[in-house]
Formats: structure tokens, C-alpha cells, sequence
């Protein structure tokens, strides 16, 4: 079970109490059994909209194995596809080929180009992405997929 948060959500996440959205997420992350992956990646554009604490952060919820840091290598080719295919309305080629990578289909974003992306059947497939845009969305995270669990 994994989550992908936008760089436009990052800081309500990992914000020390989280906001209200956020901390379904952070108590799905944090349970011993059952709980989910955050991944993420900190190259190319993620290098540019993250910070050195939310990296730090992240890192730590990797050592936790609570995270799963996805290389460059594993991007840079489906990006470019993407970018090339004339179908993205928005500019995060980036975190849809993570989701296409990692096979997470859950997004934690407010993009609403991002979010017609996402949920475009075109682009994230088999299963189709799915958006938590807030704490009602908590069922999400229990039906969430992915490739790093």
C-alpha cells in the first residue's frame, strides 16, 4: 500500500503536528502492522521543489521503512515519454512516471492539472490513480497498491 505526496502537500505532511488532512496519512504510515509506503524521489524536478529538511524527513521515514526512495534511473526514461506524449495538461511528468514506476495509486495533491493527470486513464493504469485530497479520502490508504510493499 503506497502514497505519493506533491511537492504542494509536502509540508502539511510532514509539519510537526501535521495538519488535519495530513495526519490520516502520517498514522497510516506510522502503524507497525499494516500501515503504507510513502514514495518519493529526490532528483530531477523533486530535487528542485524539496527541501533540505522535507529530505531529511523523507530519509528518515526510509530508514523507518515507512519510504521508498526512487532513483533517478528508474525516471528519467518514463518522464521524457511522457513530457514527449502531447497528453499532460500539467508540468509533473515527474510524479506520474513515480506512480508509474512504484505502481502507487494514491496521490496526495491539490493540482488540479495534476490531479486530471493522475486520474487519466491514458496515463495511470491498471489500477487507475486515485487523489486523496483530504482526510475524507482516508479509505483510500487501505486500497491503495504499489511494487514497494
Amino acid at each position: 500500500m503506497c502514497i505519493i505526496v506533491d511537492a504542494n502537500q509536502l509540508g502539511r505532511f510532514l509539519a510537526e503536528p501535521p495538519d488535519s488532512d495530513a495526519t490520516p496519512i502520517r498514522q497510516w504510515l506510522d502503524r507497525s502492522r499494516g500501515g503504507g509506503v510513502l514514495v518519493y524521489s529526490t532528483s530531477g524536478k523533486f530535487a528542485k521543489e524539496i527541501g533540505p529538511k522535507a529530505r531529511i524527513k523523507l530519509a528518515n521515514y526510509a530508514r523507518a521503512g515507512k519510504a521508498r526512495l526512487v532513483s533517478a534511473e528508474q525516471l528519467t526514461t518514463d518522464e521524457r515519454r511522457l513530457q514527449a506524449s502531447g497528453r499532460l495538461r500539467s508540468d509533473d511528468a515527474h510524479v506520474l512516471a513515480l506512480a508509474r514506476q512504484s505502481r502507487a495509486r494514491v496521490l496526495f495533491t491539490a493540482d488540479r492539472d495534476l490531479i486530471a493527470d493522475f486520474t487519466d486513464h491514458r496515463l495511470i493504469a491498471n489500477p487507475r490513480g486515485k487523489v486523496y485530497s483530504g482526510a475524507a479520502n482516508a479509505d483510500l490508504l487501505t486500497r491503495s497498491t504499489c511494487a514497494a510493499t
